[in-house]
């Protein structure tokens, strides 16, 4: 009898230290910098920004990433944010052959980047009926594509649900690389030229 309660004792305690908690978290930092480098690879240089890549960031391991003895501890998943599925090269290569037609729009102040980080008419007065029709339907594909990329986003990371937070994540990167002179809306819905 003896015996067993030792067998018994030791069983426990080993279950006891064993136990690992694993958090799935939102990779914040990790989408932010993938937010980060797609931004300069779909503008790269023409936005009149250098040609070096972003700095990449590590993730860092949450509270408790260590064992703690006496207690479960918690490993965090570190995960490396995947945006090279087709769908996503398909997008980002629609995005930089449209930046081209974009850019005069931006540049001249007629559309701006709005709070969600998506494009927005802003003027249009000054342009003949066929210029005006072409700067909506470049606003709308833009917009559409970029909706598409932060859902593929989600999707290919397996968090389709926290395709918002994608959105907000990639809506920072596109106001914070955008070049001087363009137009950003802030949260009160007020424009200004960075």
């Amino acid at each position: 009898m003896k015996k067993i309660s030792w067998i018994s004792s030791l069983l426990a305690v080993t279950l006891l230290l064993s136990c690992v908690t694993i958090n799935i978290y939102f990779p914040a930092e990790e989408v932010r910098s993938a937010a980060d480098r797609f931004v300069h690879e779909v503008w790269g240089e023409r936005n009149g920004r250098p040609a070096e890549e972003p700095p990449v960031t590590e993730p860092v391991p949450g509270p408790g990433a260590r064992l703690r003895f006496g207690g479960a501890s918690t490993a965090w998943a570190a995960q490396n944010i995947e945006v090279s599925t087709p769908e996503i090269r398909a997008i980002k290569e629609a995005m930089q052959r449209r930046h081209e037609s974009l850019q005069p729009l931006l540049e001249s102040g007629r559309i701006g980047i709005d709070a969600a980080g998506l494009l927005a008419v802003r003027d249009l007065a000054g342009l003949d009926l066929r210029s005006r029709s072409q700067a909506q339907r470049l606003v709308e594909e833009e917009n559409a594509d970029r909706l598409r990329l932060y859902r593929e986003i989600a999707r290919a990371n397996d968090f389709p649900d926290r395709a918002g937070e994608v959105q907000s994540i990639f809506a920072d990167s596109w106001r914070d690389q955008a070049p001087s002179g363009w137009y950003l809306q802030d949260r009160s819905g007020a424009w200004r030229r960075k």
